[in-house]
């Protein structure tokens, strides 16, 4: 059998998809001088879990005849959003981009159009969607929701697919050494895959007046690690 201690001294790496086989592949070398064989192993695991974590991206925009007219109004109806938010526990506020822009028409007086990006996020949906509501009746606009694993869930689910494919790993090993007639001695190295972004979950509703309605999918975190163990003898 692996010794335990031996596995649990690897990192592993974590991936976000929609969905993850489990299993293992395997390449046997030729006999060393010293009766031994490497064996190339993968293991893997997953845990399935619900997104934690909920962002509106909501955009400030006005149309004026002078640029300054239309950067005050926006400037004001953001900083009222963001002041709104702020009140509210257990809500983070940024601001995104910013920008003016001049509107030429044909044979019409020009005029400017300035924006400002908002995302708000928090871990109670419901009080966020009820939010984004009010603020898009006072004239802001929902660009888009997403659902995402807040950065400690994620660490806790990755935890739990680390022991999976630490476990996976071992299994395989052993079972793979058994029908080889052997059994695993050691472990000669270990390869990790490396860390994925998580790809949140999005919902897009533009313009809406009320609250949109959503429910988040469940995301797949995944660990896998590849290793070569030492087979003997039996």
């Amino acid at each position: 059998m692996i010794p335990s201690k031996s596995l649990y001294l690897v990192t592993c790496g974590i991936a976000l998809m929609g969905s993850v086989s489990v299993g293992a592949t395997y390449a046997a070398e030729p006999a060393t001088p010293d009766n031994t064989t490497r064996l190339n192993v993968t293991g893997s695991g997953s845990v399935d879990a619900a997104p934690d974590l909920v962002t509106a991206t909501l955009l400030v925009q006005n149309e004026a005849t002078k640029a300054v007219d239309a950067q005050a109004r926006t400037n004001d109806a953001a900083h009222n959003a963001v002041t709104k938010a702020e009140k509210i526990s257990g809500f983070t506020v940024l601001t995104d981009s910013y920008d003016v822009s001049e509107n030429r028409k044909d044979n019409k007086p020009s005029s400017w159009t300035a924006r400002q990006t908002i995302q708000i996020k928090a871990k109670d949906a419901s009080a966020l969607l009820d939010l984004v509501g009010k603020l898009q009746a006072s004239g802001l606009l929902l660009e888009g929701v997403s659902w995402s694993l807040s950065p400690e869930h994620q660490k806790d689910l990755y935890r739990q697919a680390e022991k999976k494919a630490v476990d996976d790993l071992r299994s395989r090993s052993n079972e793979i050494a058994g029908d080889l007639g052997l059994r695993v001695a050691s472990i000669s190295s270990i390869s990790v895959g490396e860390p994925l972004t998580a790809r949140p979950v999005a919902f897009m509703a533009r313009a809406a007046m009320a609250a949109p309605t959503m429910r988040s999918e469940d995301q797949t975190v995944s660990a896998t690690i590849r290793a070569t163990v030492i087979l003997k003898p039996q």
